[in-house]
């Protein structure tokens, strides 16, 4: 069997215009659903291990909302890219050019993950391209002059591209007419044990970072460096509820990767103990977030029918630093005018 694309389209009442979803499958059987709200990543299908005689069942990767129309609001951020900027803006504000310049606040006094109307709650244009060995769906869309409070008219676009192994590529790139910045990433809930099947805390986690950045108490980065240390220090490998008790809210931190990483290895990796799926991401920025799923709750049904619980799954956010804008000793998030933005991630599946 080759490549299998197929389109779905939703009328859900409480979204503006109509939910449309693609839905690639490759020769192993990996299926990878994507929205063009949000240029999401909706859904992700693994086949199981099963005995040659077995029949192949598939288990669900990403947690999602049971009910479409919680998508009207996303209090999670659940499966959508996130732009202009990802993660918080100190005072949604910033200096450029000896003026100030601001921003559109979400949370609290910041800006969080582009503003209350960011990239992620848009709906993009997307064509598809399918190939022997690939199948790619490219998302695009523009951000107009001001967006957000952003200066600059921002051309996004993002391509998918589902191989024929279980390796999912996340390409972006953008051009403004004006210096603005530009951080990009993918708000995916991971749960690689499958949806519903317990928590993420019993997951092995690996990064490669030795370097966290301080936060205040609104979670935005002071413009420090601390070691990764305790229950931060994920270098060798470790439970993800080895150490979370020590921290107030879990884990929603910067782990900044180091620059001298063997690109040929993951930044980060996530292992199941139960059923043996890992995921392995390889990016050429220059930090992850990584979320714990803190702030899951319980109050919204998840795709499996239950509740969606704290610590049901994960985020792995790879992008620039956060308030890099507010910061001059961190690398600089300003994209000139004319100049390229581009980026590069990829998540790979399989079993240990």
């Amino acid at each position: 069997m080759g490549f299998v694309v197929t389109t779905d389209t939703l009328q859900v009442a409480a979204l503006k215009r109509p939910l449309q979803l693609i839905k690639l499958t490759n020769p192993a059987g990996l299926s990878v659903t994507l929205s063009n709200l949000g240029a999401g990543l909706w859904s992700v299908l693994m086949p199981d291990l099963v005995p040659e005689s077995g029949s192949a069942e598939k288990t669900e990767l990403l947690q999602n909302y049971q009910d479409p129309s919680h998508f009207a609001r996303n209090p999670y951020y659940f499966a959508v890219t996130i732009g202009r900027v990802a993660n918080r803006i100190g005072a949604a504000a910033y200096m450029q050019q000896g003026k100030v310049v601001s921003l559109l606040a979400n949370e609290g006094p910041n800006q969080l993950h582009g503003g209350p109307d960011g990239l992620g709650s848009r709906f993009w244009s997307f064509d598809i391209d399918q190939q022997k060995d690939r199948v790619s769906v490219t998302f695009r869309i523009t951000s107009p002059e001001g967006d957000q409070g952003f200066p600059g008219q921002l051309d996004v676009q993002l391509r998918y591209t589902l191989l024929a192994h279980h390796e999912l590529v996340l390409e972006y790139s953008a051009v403004s007419d004006k210096d603005t910045p530009v951080s990009l990433t993918n708000h995916a809930y991971w749960a690689i044990g499958g949806v519903g099947k317990g928590t993420v805390l019993e997951q092995q986690l690996q990064l490669d970072a030795d370097f966290i950045l301080a936060l205040d108490k609104q979670l935005v980065p002071t413009g420090e460096l601390l070691p990764a240390k305790g229950a931060f220090d994920f270098k060798a490998g470790k439970r993800i509820g080895q150490h979370i008790s020590l921290l107030e809210n879990g884990y929603d931190h910067y782990f900044v990767l180091n620059k001298d990483r063997d690109l040929s290895r993951p930044a980060a990796l996530v292992r199941d103990p139960v059923s043996g799926r890992t995921l392995q991401l390889f990016t050429d920025q220059s930090g992850i977030q990584f979320y714990s799923g803190n702030f899951l709750d319980g109050s919204i049904l998840g795709n499996q029918g239950r509740p969606i619980e704290k610590y049901a799954a994960l985020c792995l956010e790879p992008h620039g630093y956060p308030n890099a804008v507010n910061k001059a000793n961190f690398p600089t998030a300003l994209l000139k005018a004319g100049q390229l933005y581009r980026q590069c991630s990829r998540f790979v599946l399989g079993y240990s």
